[in-house]
């Protein structure tokens, strides 16, 4: 019964050296949307962004970003049309802490107006309540 007992715990500690192997690949390989479009063009209708340049356009026109604006446009525009999450906002757009959920919110009041400032077409960047944000151009 023990010779049971210690086989079944046995390939219960392979399964969790098997996962946490998984989650450090996971987390030392570049996550898909850098892999897939980090020297291209990003569409997201009105907005378009040279991820290689680090550049921003709406409707043509260059938008001068910060740093931590164009964190923030680039991963609004990747997942343009679905909610992107205050937390994966917090950590793909702040480093070293620089943007926390307090000023999250003036981050994107900016973000916002920068890209409508001046433009026939108004991209749609909303704030989805407790949970995060949608970009639409």
């Amino acid at each position: 019964m023990l010779d049971v007992l210690n086989g079944r715990v046995q390939v219960l500690i392979d399964h969790v050296r098997q996962l946490e192997d998984r989650v450090k690949r996971m987390q030392s390989s570049p996550s898909r949307t850098q892999r897939d479009g980090s020297d291209q063009m990003i569409d997201a209708g009105a907005i378009k962004i040279d991820h290689a340049a680090r550049r921003v356009f709406m409707n043509g026109h260059e938008v001068p970003l910060s740093p931590t604006e164009y964190r923030l446009a680039y991963q609004l525009a990747v997942n343009s049309g679905k909610v992107v999450l205050h937390r994966d906002l917090l950590r793909r757009a702040s480093v070293d802490g620089e943007v926390n959920l307090d000023n999250l919110k003036v981050y994107i009041g900016r973000l916002r107006a920068k890209l409508n400032n001046g433009s026939r077409t108004k991209c749609d960047l909303k704030a989805i309540r407790g949970i995060g944000y949608r970009l639409t151009a």
